[in-house]
């Protein structure tokens, strides 16, 4: 089968053999695959993917994908050949991947590849931050840093679907505001510099951090008392000088998320809550991704040249 492989800091096609599902995987035909930044980190063999990849075969690029089962291995029970999947994974780029059976949901029905593959690492991301880290209330005020990344745009939707009071949304771009309100961002601020003005003084009980660097430090004095704070992303800088005493003052908490340093089983765990309790909202098209670039597998090095481009709202697929 064809598949994208890290090689000297690039990305290149070749030949690899098709993997065996084992126990409790299913072999899937991918049909399309999310890209995400931390794949350029991937290239470069600084993403170690620690749960996800297995350590008998190649190092394959790509981190989620959309597709259709065609082969499970022994003590499988949710899935079954034929069904329609989305995943997080390793080797995502490729023709075919085995994928833990855990780490799948169900696609819901008649939605294009595309849209199915953009989902996995945005929807888990923002569960795993809203709801099983901040543990989200209904009638709390969200703030959601970096908005227009694919998980930024899951985080604001879902925080509207859990109930949020009201959700406040942050980006470079005045042409994606639009498209924040639309997705249920109240108030939607374009100039980091702004930020405690349009905040105001009631502050937020949950901040959503996707950028780190200035922009967290800037979100640390708007916290109301007992506020928790979530670090996703660190695109803005992975250092933060901030008031110890202030912060200490509000009683808040810090807390950081990120999938290369959990185990399958803790994923496993986070999916199994999200198909129970956030899923349902995917299968009746409350919560939706955002599809931007298709790139064609055969041109998949041009996404990663996009990857490394200014940020556009919507997460690039690429497309088999």
């Amino acid at each position: 089968m064809r598949a994208a492989v890290p090689v000297d800091g690039a990305i290149e096609i070749r030949e690899v053999p098709v993997p065996q599902p084992g126990p409790r995987e299913v072999l899937v035909a991918v049909r399309a695959a999310g890209m995400n930044r931390a794949d350029l980190l991937h290239r470069q063999g600084r993403y170690g993917q620690r749960a996800f990849r297995h350590p008998g075969r190649p190092d394959i690029a790509g981190m989620e994908m959309a597709g259709e089962v065609v082969a499970v291995g022994e003590s499988v029970e949710r899935v079954g050949t034929g069904d329609a999947v989305l995943a997080l994974c390793a080797g995502a780029y490729a023709e075919y991947v085995a994928v833990d059976e855990r780490l799948s949901l169900p696609a819901p029905a008649g939605s294009p590849w595309p849209s199915l593959a953009a989902l996995p690492m945005a929807l888990l991301t923002a569960f795993e931050a809203l709801a099983r880290l901040a543990g989200l209330r209904r009638g709390q005020r969200v703030l959601v840093t970096g908005a227009t990344s694919s998980a930024g745009l899951m985080a604001v939707q879902l925080a509207r679907v859990l109930g949020a009071g009201e959700v406040i949304g942050t980006t470079r771009s005045r042409e994606a505001v639009p498209l924040l309100r639309r997705l249920g961002a109240a108030t939607v601020v374009h100039d980091g510099r702004d930020l405690a003005g349009r905040v105001g003084d009631d502050g937020v009980d949950v901040v959503i951090d996707h950028v780190g660097g200035a922009m967290f430090e800037a979100s640390v004095p708007l916290l109301r008392k007992g506020a928790s704070v979530v670090s996703v992303g660190r695109l803005g800088g992975r250092s933060a000088r901030i008031d110890l005493a202030r912060f200490a003052g509000t009683r808040a908490r810090l807390l950081g998320t990120t999938w290369k340093t959990q185990e399958i089983d803790e994923i496993a765990d986070s999916v199994d809550a999200l198909r129970t309790t956030v899923y349902p909202h995917v299968l009746n098209g409350e919560l939706v991704p955002v599809v931007g670039r298709r790139i064609p597998f055969g041109d998949i090095a041009s996404g990663y040249e996009h990857l490394t481009g200014p940020r556009e709202p919507g997460k690039p697929v690429v497309v088999l």
